[in-house]
């Protein structure tokens, strides 16, 4: 049975997200520190000098997804810069690269692993968590697709 993602109850369908693949799994005492430092960017997160309502979760110990519900305020390009520098200075803390888009995670058998992008070009019949997608909605209703 596919896994249904209901996160972030206190954001809209509409949210813009961002989501960063980690290169490899995280320790239960990264994923500590990881949660603490996303807790304080979110916590000071603005657009034009307004706060963002945001959210962060990470799934898989390998997934950082980054929420903003947007229908209160628009994230701007310099907001945006500012998740980037806080996810980079993230990975440079845990030595993991967040940045490498040419690696999905899968879903076979209960279990979440990382393949190269080009695995699930050449083949069909993969199960993975579709990087391009923007919006909540789509994370809770359409992420995982089959190559």
């Amino acid at each position: 049975m596919l896994p249904t993602y209901n996160l972030f109850e206190g954001l809209n369908n509409e949210s813009r997200v961002w989501h960063y693949i980690a290169d490899r799994k995280l320790t239960d005492a990264e994923i500590d520190l990881a949660n603490r430092h996303l807790t304080s960017f979110n916590s000071s997160w603005t657009a034009h000098g307004k706060k963002l309502h945001s959210a962060t979760t990470i799934l898989f110990n390998q997934l950082i997804i980054l929420a903003a519900d947007e229908s209160l305020e628009q994230a701007s390009g310099c907001s945006i810069d500012s998740s980037v520098r806080a996810i980079k200075e993230l990975g440079n803390i845990l030595e993991v690269d967040f940045f490498n888009r040419m690696n999905v995670l899968s879903y076979k058998d209960d279990e979440v692993i990382l393949l190269p992008y080009s695995l699930i070009r050449k083949n069909t019949g993969i199960r993975y968590f579709n990087p391009l997608v923007t919006s909540l909605k789509e994370v809770r209703e359409s992420w995982l697709i089959e190559s």
